[in-house]
């Protein structure tokens, strides 16, 4: 039986290991270059080996076609999608045709298109229209009625309601009321209707004093314009003789003569005398008040109190729909510097329509009817 010392046995390994420690230090040291070639090598090696396994695991997605899911119901469309590794991205929005909801209007990318799987695709649903049925309209205001429609459907090619020409009736209701509507309240808007109505034209007309008008200035007669239920008509001539420039010389009342009480906006014809256009006329006001960085309420407030001699004045003329109850019309002054202001604002019954004024040389005259411009005109 060997009697070995254990201790001694583990002195003879660590002693041999560091001989052959030894050994390989002095073999890297004679040859370096080829020792760190090799190294590279391996390392090279182990890449090349890794890339092949991770291609041959992961293989990644596919490239596919965007199939077509324009139409189809969302749950349908999400399907669709899926087998194809595709991904949906949902955006809700109102729709402009009844009967649409839940249904995709419209998706990107666009179907066809060739892109990788697990791209997102964009799929715009719709909500359905914003109400499905017809409200109740009976007691409201025909002008409000049709600017809040248009305001919903702004950009509709097929907007669900609209309103066909209105039958309009006398009533002791304010003129513009709405009376009756077919189709009645509730009635489902699963196609585009059109809004048939019955508007009161207002209680049976009322009598109005006529005011003398001769001899007031376009600003005076404006101001009258704008309290008075009456339809103004004017004419002009080259002011001569005594009379003075920019007044009314004469006034009489269409089909009738001497009356001082008719009808609420009977026509009433006012004749100014205007002063000659001259060369010199004033361009920006310069020599009048200062109308430059202000508000409209502003600079109309300095044009009500401005000298308008050296300004150009004629009869603004344009032809407007005809209604069956007064509505609100304004014109407004852009005038070649300065801030724009308004100079006139009263009710009118429609057809030919005409506005005396008075404003710089190279002004622009705007006209709106029921708050919506219709009409612009340059004054040279």
């Amino acid at each position: 039986m060997s009697d070995k010392n254990p201790m001694k046995s583990i002195k003879e390994f660590i002693s041999k290991v560091g001989v052959s420690f030894t050994n390989t230090k002095e073999a890297m040291q004679s040859c370096g270059p080829a020792f760190i070639v090799y190294t590279v090598a391996l390392f090279l090696l182990m890449g090349f080996f890794t890339l092949i396994i991770f291609i041959a695991f992961n293989k990644g997605y596919e490239h596919e076609v965007v199939p077509d899911v324009v139409g189809k119901n969302i749950y349908q469309a999400e399907l669709i999608l899926q087998e194809k590794e595709f991904y949906p991205r949902l955006q809700m929005r109102y729709a402009d045709t009844p009967g649409l909801a839940g249904q995709v209007i419209s998706q990107s990318p666009k179907s066809g298109t060739v892109a990788k799987g697990g791209t997102r695709v964009t799929l715009v649903v719709s909500r359905g229209i914003v109400f499905d049925h017809v409200k109740n309209y009976v007691g409201t205001n025909l002008d409000a009625l049709k600017n809040t429609l248009d305001a919903l459907y702004a950009g509709s090619e097929v907007p669900s309601l609209t309103i066909g020409t209105p039958i309009f009736k006398i009533d002791g209701a304010p003129a513009g009321t709405i009376l009756e509507q077919e189709p009645q309240e509730g009635t489902p808007i699963t196609q585009p209707i059109e809004l048939k109505l019955i508007v009161s034209a207002g209680p049976q007309k009322v009598t109005v004093q006529v005011p003398d008008m001769t001899g007031k200035t376009i600003k005076e007669v404006l101001a009258a314009m704008a309290n008075t239920k009456l339809t103004f008509d004017f004419t002009q001539h080259v002011a001569a003789g005594d009379e003075k420039p920019g007044t009314v010389v004469k006034q009489t009342l269409k089909g009738k003569s001497n009356k001082t009480e008719v009808a609420e906006y009977s026509h009433v014809i006012l004749e100014f005398a205007m002063p000659e256009v001259k060369a010199q006329d004033d361009a920006s006001g310069s020599n009048n008040t200062s109308i430059k960085n202000k508000t409209e309420d502003e600079a109309a407030e300095d044009y009500a109190n401005r000298d308008t001699t050296g300004y150009v004045h004629g009869i603004f003329s344009a032809a407007i729909p005809e209604y069956p109850y007064a509505v609100p019309v304004k014109l407004d002054v852009i005038p070649q510097e300065g801030s724009r202001y308004g100079f006139a604002s009263f009710s009118h019954i429609g057809g030919n329509l005409t506005v005396p004024y008075a404003v710089p040389h190279g002004s622009t005259i705007v006209l709106s009817v029921l708050d919506r411009e219709v009409e612009r005109v340059a004054i040279q």
